[in-house]
């Protein structure tokens, strides 16, 4: 029995198709060890609004702990607050830096320090809340949960509960607060595994919580890049701490 010389050719590159997508299956990178990370983010915080829209005294939190009626956001992510003709809603930006080590088992943590510029909410600066545009710093850590898939991409969830932050310069100087859950990230590992990117790629209410009472609903967008620091997990002080 012959075979057509086209017929061979198609066998043949049909097999090696099959041998590449073995191999690289095989080949798929698995995370584990410490990698140091920059980034970006900002936040649409929804807080609500407590007071007169012409301005009037500051006013104190009303209700410390928990968040106000009219904060939040509506279904199609725009703060409920506008629906009463009064904005309360602001923008804040943060840089971050740190260590994210992957432990090998689909489990991690992180550590780092942000680096925050907020501007005043409006109509401010009368009634709640009320405060004039500032900058900040702080430490942050939480434990994720990762999955890295066979073509090279990599997901990871905060595991909820386990996000704290202490803040150390700034209006907020000598406070701490929480994150209920950052939402998952998406991204792609470099071919050697030294290089790692992801993003959000989802909107998500997110629910920060302030040892002062303050009670804060926000959507933020976070951008990251990553790059393997030692073969060995350590990092420059020990801890995984910055």
């Amino acid at each position: 029995m012959r075979f057509k010389s086209s017929t061979a050719f198609a066998i043949s590159v049909s097999a090696l198709t099959l041998t590449w997508s073995a191999a690289a299956v095989a080949d798929s990178p698995q995370l584990r060890g410490s990698y140091g990370f920059t980034g970006s983010a900002e936040c649409l915080v929804a807080p609500g609004y407590v007071g007169s829209p012409n301005g009037g005294p500051p006013l104190p939190n009303p209700t410390p702990g928990v968040a106000l009626p009219n904060s939040g956001f509506q279904p199609d992510l725009r703060p409920n607050d506008v629906l009463t003709g009064t904005t309360s809603s602001y923008v804040y930006n943060f840089g971050v830096e740190g260590i994210r080590k992957f432990n090998g088992d689909g489990t991690g943590t992180v550590k780092g320090t942000t680096v925050s510029v907020v501007g005043r909410p409006t109509p401010g600066p009368g009634g709640y809340p009320h405060f004039p545009p500032s900058a900040g710093t702080s430490d942050f850590s939480f434990s994720f949960t990762y999955t890295v898939n066979p073509d090279g991409s990599w997901t990871s969830a905060m595991v909820p509960g386990s996000f704290t932050q202490t803040h150390l310069t700034g209006p907020r100087a000598g406070q701490t607060s929480t994150v209920d859950a950052i939402p998952p990230v998406a991204g792609m590992i470099s071919q050697d595994g030294g290089t790692l990117i992801a993003a959000q790629v989802t909107a998500v209410v997110e629910t920060h919580t302030y040892s002062n009472g303050d009670v804060d609903p926000q959507i933020c967008d976070r951008t990251r890049t990553f790059v393997k620091l030692s073969d060995h997990d350590h990092d420059h002080d020990g801890d995984d701490n910055h």
